[in-house]
């Protein structure tokens, strides 16, 4: 409990350093997220590295499912052998969001208990940043912001025909569920969770511009 105390406290710190700095409690988190984002850009080229590879892998990886057909454990043996000669690592793409777990859960924490009427600050339209949004706009935002980052992902993903449909599906009942997600949980929290969607399609769309050992760049595959 000592190392999580002292975790969210420095999240705290950095809010009211960010918020006084800015005269904004909305823009406090808008740069506490960034800073978050900037901390695990490394990460983040890494991951849309690994990305590009797989998706130059796609007609590697469809062949070797023609090839081992009904033979699930071949399968993935190979492609787990594929992915090993070509310096794939599938799960490096998991690593950005898993540190940001963390984050989100020490900045919940953060804004249920934090005593906004002690600074006296801006929170523009929400007057307590630890309350849920009833306004509806952050909810909105939520599910637009989830719906591109889905549907980047998905462009970058190697095109799987058994499971097209259910990426299709996920394509929009990921945004719904997240904005209703976001009506429960405090504004602040949607703020950082936009934020970071923005960042993460923008930091992707860049890096994608420099295709890596005849991975398409800039120009996704289709679904």
């Amino acid at each position: 409990m000592g190392i999580w105390h002292a975790f969210t406290g420095l999240l705290t710190a950095i809010f009211v350093a960010f918020s006084h700095w800015s005269g904004s409690y909305v823009v406090g988190i808008i740069l506490l997220t960034l800073l978050v984002r900037l901390v695990l850009l490394p990460l983040g080229i890494s991951q849309a590295r690994s990305m590009q590879k797989m998706a130059r892998l796609a007609p590697k990886q469809r062949e070797l499912q023609q090839r081992h057909k009904g033979n699930p454990q071949t399968l993935n043996a190979e492609i787990a052998k594929l992915y090993k000669e070509e310096g794939v690592n599938p799960a490096s793409g998991c690593l950005p969001l898993i540190l940001q777990i963390p984050v989100m859960y020490g900045l919940f924490d953060v804004l249920r208990n934090f005593h906004y009427d002690k600074y006296h600050l801006s929170s523009w339209i929400w007057k307590n940043l630890g309350h849920p949004d009833h306004t509806g706009i952050l909810a909105i935002l939520v599910a637009v912001s989830t719906f591109f980052m889905q549907k980047q992902a998905m462009a970058m993903t190697p095109p799987q025909p058994e499971t097209q449909a259910s990426q299709k599906m996920m394509l929009w009942m990921m945004p719904i569920v997240f904005g209703y997600v976001a009506f429960k949980f405090p504004a602040g929290l949607s703020i950082y969770y936009v934020v970071s969607n923005i960042f993460q399609v923008a930091q992707t769309t860049i890096l994608l511009r420099k295709p890596v050992g005849g991975a398409a760049g800039g120009t996704p595959a289709t679904h």
